[in-house]
């Protein structure tokens, strides 16, 4: 199992840095589409695709699997204060597996789409530019698949204190 955590936990860092990567890649293009426009009206026709297609669809699946890991995802706890440690360590796990499920549906789903987008060679037609986007279909499969194996781990580590040992290491 500590293999399993060790890969899990490598995976989700690189997509969590792609991810990063996407947000700096994003700024800088937009700013240079803006200077060539502003300075030499020149404008770069395929920011608006690639921006939308590319790299927030990257910024918003691809760090799911480590945002899970390192529990940084949106929570509620309405009533934890008033459970004992070991209801709420159950209840913790129940909430993974239903988001392990969740996650499991979405990343089945969206691997369906992407492989029938890339069957299809899905493109964006741009003036008189066809720029082919298909491959942007495959972010949201990747970070829902990583991030069901990861709430999975999470489910399990409620429950054994090695594995949970070994998670909380991963996520320093």
């Amino acid at each position: 199992m500590g293999k399993l955590v060790a890969i899990a936990r490598m995976i989700a860092r690189t997509m969590g840095y792609i991810g990063a990567l996407a947000v700096v890649a994003m700024m800088l293009h937009i700013s240079l589409d803006v200077v060539l426009r502003n300075l030499f009206r020149i404008s770069m026709n395929t920011v608006p695709e690639i921006v939308a297609r590319y790299y927030m669809t990257a910024l918003a699946f691809l760090p799911l699997g480590w945002l899970e890991l390192r529990r940084q995802m949106i929570s509620v706890e309405l009533i934890d204060f008033a459970l004992s440690e070991r209801v709420r360590q159950y209840s913790d796990a129940l909430v993974m597996v239903v988001a392990s499920v969740i996650y499991g549906f979405l990343a089945w789903t969206n691997w369906d789409k992407a492989l029938s987008e890339t069957r299809v060679g899905t493109l964006v037609e741009i003036a008189t530019y066809k720029m082919p986007v298909w491959h942007s279909f495959y972010f949201a499969p990747i970070g829902f698949t990583l991030a069901t194996v990861i709430t999975a781990l999470l489910a399990i580590g409620y429950l054994n204190p090695t594995l949970a040992a070994q998670l909380d290491e991963a996520t320093e």
